[in-house]
């Protein structure tokens, strides 16, 4: 007979993968500096087939010292879909929250989860309304402002929660997303039997979409999802993301990945994402167009634009299974954003 792990209420989950230690630093000191009145928690940080061990690392030593219910995971399938995946299936909190080895929660984060979950259990996934970027090596200013809204910079007046069957600014990214468990479980299965394929990001692949779906999947089920400015975190990035290359790869795969994510949780969609869809020629036609204002550009936070258009109509046709443009392949090659 087997026996069920005792509950608790929040199991934290941190995927890392080479971690930069300053940064994983910042998060497992902000995590032992989390206020934890009246909370049960665990957490779960998850080693993605790291090159060093992250046991080795001084600051998971001495995260272990300090918090007593601490787990270290090892999942050798390499994305952080994975990762999340082998988490739920350990964690036994009534939530799970996932924090990113970048995140750094401010101190009252579980207190006013706890809140917002007994106030509105409705909305079974919520994160923070108030994410500050924080360029630990500083950033080029010209490209600063667009860097920040790519890094999830954002900052919302009020709880807002919606049951939309599309994304909105008010749905919570990955970065400090809080999700009942039970709908993550369910999560899981859907993975298994290849309902869902979003693997996450895989070493340096920037393509993602399973937090995406994870929040989708919430709204599937009936539920609400949402942002809380009470809910406040920072997201650290360091000189090796805070530059144009970077940016570009970053901006071109998470636009390439939604409709996908779309479809997989709300098939009765296809019809209105073939209709939406632009003919090959006029992609094609735009996508040059767009391209030759770009390259000649003073400007260089155009091409962010640019990018976007591309990976948000590439995606679109990968979704619905529509051979996509050579002439779009091309620029995408040129661009060296795959």
């Amino acid at each position: 007979m087997s026996i069920e792990k005792p509950s608790v209420d929040y199991s934290i989950v941190i995927c890392t993968y080479n971690p930069d230690e300053r940064l994983l630093n910042r998060c497992l000191t902000a995590v032992i500096n989390l206020e934890k009145t009246d909370i049960t928690f665990e957490v779960i940080l998850v080693d993605n087939n790291s090159a060093k061990p992250v046991e080795q690392l001084a600051c998971v030593q001495a995260s272990i010292n300090k918090l007593k219910n601490f787990c270290i995971l090892h999942v050798t399938k390499q994305g952080v879909g994975h990762s999340r995946m082998a988490a739920i299936k350990k964690a036994s909190g009534n939530y799970i929250v996932y924090f990113d080895y970048d995140n750094e929660p401010q101190c009252d984060y579980l207190l006013e989860l706890k809140k917002l979950n007994n106030q509105y259990p409705e909305v079974a996934a919520c994160g923070p309304g108030n994410i500050w970027v924080d360029f630990i090596d500083g950033i080029d200013r010209n490209i600063e402002s667009y860097a920040r809204t790519a890094f999830q910079e954002k900052h919302i007046p009020r709880f807002s929660f919606s049951n939309i069957k599309e994304w909105q600014d008010i749905y919570p990214f990955g970065t400090g997303l809080c999700t009942k468990s039970s709908l993550l479980r369910e999560y899981v299965e859907e993975v298994n039997i290849g309902k869902y394929t979003m693997p996450g990001r895989t070493g340096n692949k920037l393509i993602g979409g399973e937090d995406t779906q994870m929040v989708l999947h919430c709204l599937r089920k009936g539920y609400f999802a949402g942002s809380s400015p009470s809910l406040n975190l920072k997201h650290i990035i360091p000189a090796n993301r805070a530059n144009i290359s970077y940016l570009k790869r970053l901006i071109y795969n998470t636009s390439l990945d939604y409709h996908t994510c779309l479809l997989q949780v709300f098939p009765e969609q296809k019809e209105n994402l073939e209709t939406s869809c632009m003919s090959e020629a006029k992609f094609s036609r735009r996508s040059l167009k767009k391209f030759l204002r770009v390259m000649f550009a003073s400007d260089q936070t155009k091409i962010f634009d640019f990018i976007r258009f591309i990976g948000i109509n590439e995606g679109l046709y990968k979704a619905i299974e529509k051979p996509v443009p050579r002439l779009v392949h091309k620029i995408v090659s040129f661009l060296k954003l795959a």
